[in-house]
């Protein structure tokens, strides 16, 4: 059996690559769209897209997805108590795994909430 010619085989490995790529890009398209759809039942305390407008309420905006993931499973499945667990275990118990992941997808790609710093005196 003959051998690639290098450049045939860079060539083949990119278009591969470029694939991948796309179908994990129209995945993560989906996931953003099923999380920013989900996402209004967090509006109420959370805010539009993440920013609370209550300071006692966190921001979901631009949170760690990996995070909002073990956060949400957490409060699904009983495992974190106290604070607004009370709240949030039967918000997030109708949550499905996928559910989950599509939330953490769209709300780690907003933006977080920015802060304006306060000059001193030097």
């Amino acid at each position: 059996m003959r051998a690639l010619h290098p450049l045939v085989a860079l060539l083949t490995a990119l278009q591969i690559a470029t694939l991948s790529f796309s179908v994990s890009a129209n995945t993560d398209s989906a996931q953003y769209e099923k999380g920013q759809t989900l996402s209004q039942y967090c509006m109420g305390c959370h805010g539009e897209a993440g920013i609370a407008n209550i300071e006692s309420n966190p921001n979901l905006a631009g949170q760690n997805k990996p995070y909002l993931v073990y956060a949400l499973k957490a409060y699904r499945d009983g495992i974190r108590k106290g604070g607004m667990a009370s709240i949030m275990r039967p918000n997030a118990s109708g949550l499905s795994d996928d559910d989950i992941d599509a939330l953490a997808t769209y709300f780690a790609a907003q933006s977080g909430k920015q802060t304006t710093s306060q000059s001193g005196n030097n």
